[in-house]
């Protein structure tokens, strides 16, 4: 090597170190990306997978330099630090409301007003850059949105006024009241739809200035492969009929049928009275017919409890009538386990060809029955499933949500 070739040599070195050294100064001073999110269910454990997903949205923000505050309901008004979050809760208001749809309505309006309050505060400290709403509630965004101009970036889990019409009769006679208040999103300054199904209907039901798929994520340090080992069916799901509660009556007695089968749902809520009632009055009846074999959990559990719920199954059913994505579903599908599911809105893209999307009834539990009589085509299947699932990483699903962030924000 010439002594002028070895001189352009250490030049380049150093204009590399520079421009690294330059990268990192650049990144340091840059000012954290401050996001508020607001979803009515965060605390764990959860009712609702769209819980789930701002639990798990949150921990990965963070992890990728973003100050993130997120909005929540709790047993007091409190705040504390989570995974590097700061956790923001507003307290139950007891009202003296008895019936439960009304009583939930209700506690949703007075939370989305507390919350105004709550962010008005935290604002004044240091300005949110990105206001991110999940679920069907976006009153107090679209109130923020208007009087201080804050960016606002709502996520669709469902479209509302379409998910209403699935549900019972005590809890659709809001219907009108929740169209209402989802039609604010047309205010949004940007839309995440978590399928593409989900987009499309979204497309039709509302004038949106901006919006992009980002689908639903799956913890891959908490969710991983597990061998098969119990002849066992597991079902994840609110007691709800938008979920399929009301299919588990014929469906149960069917699966009772197999030698040595059992089955597990984890269904929170215990409704007493109306039609959800009587359908968990039926299931109650086959618990007692059937002993230990028919297991109903009615109260959320830890993802954790869930993880092991996930690794004593054969088949993971998802009997929805609607919906958009099917978080649990991504969870069965990492630990390595089929998926029956009916052909409804996201869950054949989260499938693809490694589960089971059937379009009726009798072929679903069919399909079941013959799963669980071959443990060879499970193993084949789950295999298939689990590297279809590492697709999701949440890793990848937080950097697209903040490199949307950054474009709405300009």
């Amino acid at each position: 090597m010439t002594i002028q070739s070895y001189l352009s040599s250490l030049l380049e070195i150093g204009k590399s170190i520079s421009e690294g050294t330059l990268k990192l100064i650049d990144a340091v001073s840059k000012p954290k990306l401050k996001v508020a999110l607001i979803s009515y269910y965060y605390q764990k454990p959860t009712i609702s997978g769209v819980g789930i997903h701002v639990q798990n949205l949150a921990k990965y923000l963070v992890k990728h330099n973003c100050e993130v505050h997120i909005f929540c309901h709790g047993d007091e008004d409190s705040f504390y630090k989570e995974n590097g979050a700061i956790i923001h809760t507003i307290g139950k208001i007891l009202t003296s409301v008895s019936d439960t749809s009304s009583k939930k309505r209700l506690e949703y309006d007075i939370f989305e007003s507390e919350v105004v309050k709550e962010i008005i505060r935290e604002n004044s400290r240091r300005i949110f850059d990105i206001i991110h709403t999940h679920g069907a509630l976006t009153k107090a965004a679209f109130i923020l949105k208007k009087v201080y101009n804050i960016k606002w970036i709502h996520t669709f889990h469902a479209i509302e006024k379409l998910r209403v019409k699935k549900l019972s009769n005590e809890e659709r006679q809001f219907e009108d009241l929740i169209s209402w208040i989802e039609h604010t999103v047309n205010y949004c300054d940007g839309a995440i739809f978590v399928s593409n199904n989900l987009l499309k209907e979204g497309e039709k039901t509302y004038k949106l200035k901006s919006k992009v798929i980002i689908p639903n994520g799956v913890d891959l340090q908490l969710f991983d492969y597990y061998p098969i080992t119990k002849k066992n069916v597991l079902f994840i799901g609110r007691f709800s009929k938008d979920k399929g509660v009301d299919i588990l009556q014929k469906f149960i007695p069917s699966i009772m049928s197999v030698k040595d089968a059992t089955f597990t749902a984890v269904c929170p809520g215990s409704p007493v009275r109306g039609e959800l009632g009587e359908i968990r009055g039926s299931i109650q009846k086959m618990q007692d017919k059937y002993g230990e074999r028919l297991k109903i959990i009615d109260k959320p559990q830890d993802q954790k409890i869930l993880k092991e719920l996930y690794r004593n199954c054969q088949v993971y059913i998802q009997p929805s009538k609607y919906e958009s994505f099917g978080l649990c579903i991504l969870e069965a599908m990492i630990t390595g386990r089929p998926v029956v599911a009916f052909k409804v809105g996201g869950i054949p893209e989260v499938i693809g060809d490694s589960g089971f999307a059937l379009a009726n009834r009798e072929g679903f539990i069919y399909k079941v029955k013959e799963l669980l009589e071959n443990k060879k085509e499970c193993v084949v299947m789950g295999k298939k499933a689990n590297e279809r699932a590492k697709k999701f990483d949440w890793n990848l699903v937080a950097q697209k949500t903040i490199k949307y962030y950054e474009e709405v924000k300009k």
